[in-house]
């Protein structure tokens, strides 16, 4: 039995067979498909989309803190796509943690929390938001808008963007 060699590429893991070139591609993100067409390993910058990938290295490589340090999160209702699972995966290995109770926005306890997010923009409204109510915009749960102190509601779409940039972006409006 011949051993087949495993790469990765940023997420995607893809078994190469010694044989692989010129077999189609179809659906393999391009950087794959550069490293195919090449027979080796390429960096993978050249192929990225935006400017997250870059910064999330700069930050990792600095000893930063991860991009969700200091923001907690309470996923409200079932969520489609990402699911539940994947998104509360994602919030924890970006530094986040998960609420098991619904945040109140009119509780002395939230809003005496001492926690700042890292990755807010200083100066910014969103850096004294610290915990957010995340739904998924196509679900049935839909928080009434909320935007008090520290407490924000956000759509699950925001958390992927927001990988996507390396960046606490802006909160859409509802």
């Amino acid at each position: 039995m011949q051993k087949m060699p495993i790469w990765l590429f940023g997420n995607f893991l893809l078994l190469i067979s010694p044989d692989s070139r010129g077999v189609e591609t179809k659906g393999v993100p391009k950087g794959v498909e550069a490293c195919l067409q090449a027979g080796k390993w390429l960096t993978e910058a050249e192929h990225e989309a935006g400017k997250g990938p870059q910064r999330s290295r700069i930050n990792r490589c600095s000893l930063l803190p991860p991009l969700f340090d200091g923001c907690f999160f309470f996923l409200l209702g079932s969520f489609k796509g990402p699911t539940k699972d994947e998104l509360a995966r994602l919030l924890r290995e970006g530094g986040g943690q998960l609420l098991s109770r619904q945040p109140k926005p009119d509780s002395d306890v939230t809003q005496t929390l001492n926690a700042a997010a890292y990755h807010a923009e200083p100066g910014s409204d969103q850096a004294l938001c610290t915990q957010y109510i995340i739904y998924d915009p196509q679900g049935t749960y839909k928080p009434a808008v909320v935007r008090r102190g520290k407490v924000w509601s956000a759509p699950s779409t925001w958390i992927i963007d927001c990988i996507g940039a390396f960046s606490l972006l802006p909160v859409p409006q509802h």
